[in-house]
This record gives C-alpha cells, structure tokens and sequence, in this order.
C-alpha cells in the first residue's frame, strides 16, 4: 500500500480521491515525538491540525486556576488517550486562540502538521477538498460534543445526588 493510499483511511481524509490526499501531502511537515514529549500546551496559541499517523497520545487539562508567576502548577486530569488514527488541534485551522489541551505523546509518534495558512491555500485551489475536510472535522466534533454532553450530565447527576437534590 502506499503512503497516500495508507493515509486515505484516516478518518479526516473520508471521501478524498488519491490525488487530493496527494495535494495534502504536499503542504504537511512530517513530526516525529519521543515518549513523553509535548506537542501542545494547554493556553499556547496555534494555528495548525495534527493527524496521528502512528503512536498514542494523551489529552489533559489544568484542573483550577493556574496562577501566574506561581510556584506550583495546577494539577492536569487526563481527559483521553488518542491512538492512531486520529486528529487533534483542529480549532487550530479555523481561529487563531489558545489551545484548549494539553497533548503528551504517550508512545512514540509520527505525526503530519497542516498550518492555517497553507490549508487555506490548498482550499483555495480545490474547494472540493476543502469541504470534505471541514465537513469530516464537523463530523468529528458533533461526535465528541455529544461524548462532553453525557459526561457533563452524568456529573450534573452526581453532583445533585452528593447535594441532596432530588
């Protein structure tokens, strides 16, 4: 198989011919991540998707307030564990803010990074490509909106019940 047939399963590339996948490709940088590294940083700003092509990455955020110049960190809560293939940071590619996680590479990975300025560009020339991209990224976000709309009532439940309220 090869690498734009092998990368034409990620999820994000669904319904993308071999030559728009080819056309990605060209505007990707390739990363590699050691065990341990950090790829991003809860509160840092970024303007760029990364897909996991390979590898298990772990998604946390702060619990509390971290109070600048403190001495102490807040205390991170894993959110989720990411294996391959998947995508992260794709409020990356629409709005220029700070990211909302903190992404640790859990295992070795390989990753591809897609700038804002250069999916633009690629849009621009193909906007076939670029609807089906954003269209498989709202896909991806409806699924995990509805994930947080269940743990957030599983906790509104457990909190009314260690409350008393019935």
């Amino acid at each position: 198989m090869s690498e734009v047939e092998a990368l034409g399963t990620i999820p994000l590339f669904d319904g993308l011919t071999e030559a728009q996948v080819g056309e990605l490709l060209s505007v990707v940088q390739w990363r590699r991540f050691a065990a341990g590294a950090t790829i991003l940083r809860e509160g840092e700003r970024g303007d760029s998707l990364f897909i996991l092509t390979s590898g298990t990455v772990q998604v946390s955020k702060r619990l509390g307030l971290a109070i600048a110049g403190g001495a102490a960190a807040a205390a991170e809560k894993t959110l989720v564990r990411l294996t391959a293939p998947q995508f992260f940071g794709e409020m990356g590619l629409f709005e220029m803010a700070e990211r909302s996680a903190t992404v640790i590479a859990f295992s070795e990975c390989k990753l591809l990074e897609i700038s804002r300025s250069d999916f633009e560009r690629l849009v621009e020339s193909d906007y076939v490509l670029g609807y089906r991209v954003v269209r498989n990224i709202a896909v991806a976000l409806c699924s995990r909106l509805r994930h947080a709309d269940r743990d957030i009532l599983k906790l509104t439940i457990a909190l009314s019940l260690a409350l008393g309220n019935r």
